[in-house]
C-alpha cells in the first residue's frame, strides 16, 4: 500500500500537450496507450464507500489497483498487484474484500478508460514530480466521453514544489483545479448525475484532531464547488449554480469556523475572493428565484434575457484568472500552508472537542438575535440572522459524523432540521423584500402580486422556529 500526493488540473480551452512541452523546455514525452476496465457491483457499492478499483493492461501485464480517497482528493491510498487477465482478483484481507464481504462476487465491469499519455519527469534539487497529460476516452453503454486531464505526481520532495510547477502551467495556459479521479467523471456514463452535487457527510472520526478536520473539510468544500462549476460550463443549470454559491458560501464558514487554529492574511484574502466569486453569481440566482412566480408574456421574456446574461457573466467570473488562482491558493494553503507545520495545531485538540465549542458558540449567538426579529430594522436584523443560521447549519454539517451515534445522532438531525426549517422562512421572507427591488434594477414593471400579511406570517414562524431551536436537546 502506498499513499501518492497528486494534484490534476483541467484545461480551460483546447489543449495540446506538445505545446506545453515546448513552453515548459522539456524533453519528449514518454507516449504510451492505456486501457483500464474499472469493476464495481451491481448497485455500485465500492464507489459509495470511495473506492476505485481498475484492471489496466500496461504492455503484456496486467495492474490491478485499488484506489481510495480517505486522505482526501489530493492524497489517496493506492494497492497494486499483478493479475492473470482482466478479471479482479479479491484476496482476503484487502480492501475490496473488507468493503464488500459476500458481495464481492458480483463484481463486474461498469466501464472502459482508454488513455493516450504522454509523460515527463520534471527533475531538480528539491523535488522529482511526474508530468503527464492523458487524452481520455471513457466508454459504456455504447456512450463515451472524453475528456484531458493534467496530473502531477510527487515522486521526490514535498508538495510545495508540484504547486509551484501547477502555478507555472497556469501562467502558460488557462488550467483549473481538477478534483474528480477519471473513475468519478466515466461513473457519468451509467451513473448519470442529478441536476447538482450537493455536499457530502465528511468522515470524521474521534481519532481526527481539529488541523485534520480543517484539511478534509475545506478539500470537500473544494470538491463540491468545483464539480458544479464543471457542470454550469455547457449548461445554465439552476441547481448547479445554487450548489456552486452554496459551496463557496461552505467554504467562507469553514474558514472564519478554524481561525482560531489558522488565522492568517492568507484567509482574510480568501474571503474577500470568496465574497467576490459569490455575488458574480448571485445575480443568475435572484432571477432564478424570481421565475418560479407567475409573469405576464412581456415581464417573462425580459427576466430570460436577463437570466441569460446574468449566467454568460457568471461564467465568466468562474472562468477568471482570479477564480481558477483562487482555488488553487485554497488547495496549497489547506495541505501546505505555515498554520499545517504547528505540531500542537494539528494534533494537540481532538476533532470533536474543537466542533463542540465552535456549535455552541454559534447556538449562543444566534439565540441572542432572537429578539431583533420583528422589531425596528427588521429585514436588516433577518439578514443578519441568516447569515449566522448559515454558518451554525454547515459547522452542524462539518462535524455532523462526529456526533453519529444513538441519541445524539437523534438530537443533531432535529437540531439540523429545525434549523433548515429557519433558513427556508427567512430565505421566503427575504425574497419578498427584494424582490420589487430587483424588478426595478432589470427596468421590469408589473403588478405586485404578493399578499398582504405575508411578511408579518413569516418573521411570527421564524419566531417560532427559534424557539424551538432554542429548547432543542444539546448533542454537542
Amino acid at each position: 500500500m502506498g499513499t501518492e500526493f497528486e494534484l490534476k488540473l483541467s484545461p480551460v480551452t483546447p489543449f495540446d500537450g506538445d505545446a506545453l512541452e515546448g513552453l515548459l523546455g522539456l524533453g519528449p514525452a514518454r507516449q504510451q496507450r492505456l486501457r483500464a476496465i474499472y469493476f464495481d457491483t451491481p448497485s455500485h457499492h465500492l464507489a459509495k464507500l470511495g473506492y476505485a478499483l481498475r484492471i489496466r493492461k500496461e504492455g503484456r501485464d496486467h495492474i490491478q489497483t485499488v484506489k481510495a480517497g480517505g486522505g482526501g482528493p489530493f492524497a489517496r491510498q493506492e494497492w497494486e498487484q499483478r493479475v492473470q487477465g482482466t478479471m479482479p482478483v479479491v484476496q482476503a484481507g484487502s480492501p475490496v474484500a473488507e468493503a464488500l464481504g459476500e458481495t464481492a462476487a458480483t463484481l463486474m465491469p461498469m466501464f472502459e478508460v482508454i488513455t493516450d499519455r504522454q509523460t515527463w519527469l520534471i527533475t531538480d534539487s528539491d523535488a522529482d514530480i511526474e508530468m503527464v497529460v492523458d487524452r481520455c476516452v471513457a466508454t459504456a453503454n455504447e456512450e463515451s466521453l472524453p475528456f484531458v486531464e493534467i496530473e502531477l505526481e510527487l515522486k521526490r520532495g514535498k508538495p510545495d514544489a508540484v504547486f509551484a510547477l501547477a502555478r507555472r502551467i497556469g501562467r502558460l495556459t488557462p488550467v483549473r483545479l481538477g478534483m474528480l479521479a477519471k473513475s468519478d467523471r466515466a461513473r457519468r456514463l451509467v451513473q448519470p448525475p442529478e441536476g447538482a452535487e450537493k455536499a457530502r457527510l465528511i468522515k470524521l472520526t474521534d481519532a481526527h484532531s481539529a488541523g485534520e478536520a480543517c484539511q478534509l473539510i475545506v478539500q470537500d468544500c473544494l470538491r463540491h464547488y468545483r464539480d458544479n462549476e464543471e457542470r454550469l460550463d455547457t449548461d445554465d443549470n439552476a441547481a448547479a449554480l445554487h450548489q456552486a454559491r452554496v459551496a463557496l458560501r461552505r467554504l467562507r464558514s469553514a474558514l472564519v469556523v478554524f481561525r482560531p487554529i489558522a488565522d492568517g492574511k492568507a484567509l482574510r484574502r480568501f474571503a474577500d475572493d470568496l465574497r467576490w466569486l459569490a455575488e458574480q453569481l448571485g445575480r443568475a440566482r435572484d432571477i432564478d428565484v424570481l421565475l418560479k412566480h407567475g409573469w405576464d408574456k412581456k415581464a417573462l421574456a425580459r427576466l430570460n434575457d436577463a437570466r441569460d446574461l446574468a449566467y454568460a457573466h457568471a461564467r465568466h467570473a468562474m472562468h477568471s484568472q482570479l477564480a481558477r488562482e483562487l482555488m488553487l491558493d485554497l488547495a496549497e494553503w489547506v495541505i501546505v500552508g505555515k498554520w499545517t507545520r504547528r505540531h500542537r495545531t494539528l494534533r494537540s485538540e481532538k476533532a470533536k472537542d474543537f466542533a463542540a465549542r465552535a456549535i455552541n458558540h454559534l447556538h449562543i449567538k444566534l439565540a441572542a438575535h432572537r429578539d431583533a426579529v420583528g422589531g425596528e430594522g427588521a429585514h436588516e436584523a433577518v439578514h443578519e440572522l441568516r447569515k449566522i443560521i448559515k454558518k451554525l447549519r454547515y459547522t452542524v454539517e462539518f462535524f455532523a459524523m462526529l456526533f453519529d451515534k444513538g441519541k445524539l445522532r437523534k438530537a443533531r438531525i432535529r437540531y439540523l432540521a429545525a434549523l433548515e426549517e429557519l433558513q427556508d422562512v427567512l430565505g421566503d421572507y427575504n425574497d419578498r423584500v427584494m424582490m420589487p427591488r430587483l424588478l426595478t434594477t432589470l427596468g421590469i414593471e408589473t403588478e405586485d402580486k404578493q399578499e398582504a400579511g405575508d411578511d408579518t406570517l413569516s418573521l411570527a414562524q421564524a419566531k417560532h422556529a427559534l424557539r424551538q431551536i432554542e429548547e432543542a436537546d444539546r448533542f454537542w
